[in-house]
């Protein structure tokens, strides 16, 4: 079988782990089942780069393009998937996010004749995303959930339904044979400083803890837009002997920290799927989070500072619990779709 993938963005290179780590991991899994995939990438990497990434042929469309030039980039994007299909015929199109991908892959799979899939990534589900209105119900078994929790917030959004709900699976390769219980981290949070992620409620939500806990260390993990402002905000809070700001750090480092660290706070205001959640949770983690996602499934969850500080202390007083893993990994989301790239 013979796939195409569009996406906004992909892998730079092979040590560029931080990119869309989910879909790295499918296209492995994907690879995996004998699967011979090809990647068009419309916005990053930020140049017409041809190459290769663990034996997958990527093809830049650069995306560092003004956005009133971004058209060139979609004609880019059909000109080398014609080339590559004139060579050697794709039996499938899977795009990710509900935006350019998608209209692309749904112009290319008419002229092709052949199915065209569509995965629902993140705010693609939400009220501001314009290309919502170009769907048809005719769509909708052609599209793609990571949760129920995200499908339910696109039906409320567009009055249809993804036909379909898959969730993203752990790489079994990433899960610790031994978990340890030397986790010196009380709270650990990760991801883009970015207002969606609320970083404020975190923040807020470690000095309640701290009141009862004088000791408490944490470690927040990330770099973006909002970095300066949530680190003022922290000493605002008298948090800079509590709270370790790490930065931007490798995939394989934040493993680290969380096999550090006893729970895994998260605030964000929306996730699709959260699947740091999860990664957090094969570390060992105890998880505490906003209702966001896949977290009602897995995690203790709570909306306000007061209900999520009162979650984390009691986490934080009990004994060391062992986590079990998801049993649901990459391989399973892999034969996921192989049965729907194959109806």
């Amino acid at each position: 079988m013979r796939i195409l993938w569009l996406s906004p963005g992909f892998a730079a290179h092979e040590q560029d782990y931080n990119c869309i780590p989910p879909l790295q991991l499918l296209a492995k899994a994907l690879q995996r089942e004998g699967v011979e995939i090809c990647i068009l990438t419309l916005g990053y990497p930020f140049d017409a780069a041809s190459y290769t990434w663990n034996g997958i042929p990527v093809q830049s469309c650069y995306g560092k393009n003004k956005s009133r030039f971004r058209w060139i980039n979609w004609w880019r994007m059909q000109h080398f998937a014609q080339k590559m299909h004139a060579t050697s015929p794709f039996d499938v199109i899977h795009s990710f996010w509900l935006g350019p991908c998608w209209l692309v892959g749904r112009h290319l799979a008419r002229r092709w004749g052949i199915p065209h899939w569509t995965t629902l990534m993140g705010q693609d589900v939400l009220p501001q995303n314009r290309y919502r209105f170009l769907l048809k119900p005719q769509h909708c078994p052609n599209l793609i959930a990571l949760t129920h929790f995200q499908n339910q917030l696109f039906e409320k959004n567009t009055h249809l339904k993804a036909g379909h709900v898959l969730p993203f699976g752990i790489d079994p390769q990433e899960i610790p044979g031994a978990l340890s219980e030397h986790r010196p981290i009380d709270i650990l949070g990760c991801g883009s400083f970015i207002p969606l992620k609320n970083w404020r409620l975190w923040l807020q939500t470690v000095a309640l803890c701290k009141k009862s806990n004088p000791n408490l260390k944490a470690v927040l993990i990330g770099d973006g837009t909002q970095r300066a402002e949530i680190e003022q905000f922290a000493k605002q809070l008298e948090l800079q002997d509590t709270v370790t700001f790490a930065g931007h750090i490798p995939r394989s480092a934040v493993f680290q920290y969380m096999q550090q660290s006893k729970v895994f706070l998260h605030t964000a205001q929306f996730e699709s799927l959260g699947y740091v959640l999860e990664e957090a949770r094969m570390q060992g983690c105890q998880l505490v989070s906003t209702p966001v996602g896949i977290a009602p499934e897995i995690a203790a969850c709570a909306s306000t500072e007061n209900e999520l500080s009162a979650l984390v202390l009691t986490l934080l007083a009990g004994p060391l619990r062992k986590v079990e893993s998801n049993s649901w990994t990459i391989q399973d989301t892999a034969r996921g779709y192989l049965d729907l790239y194959a109806t």
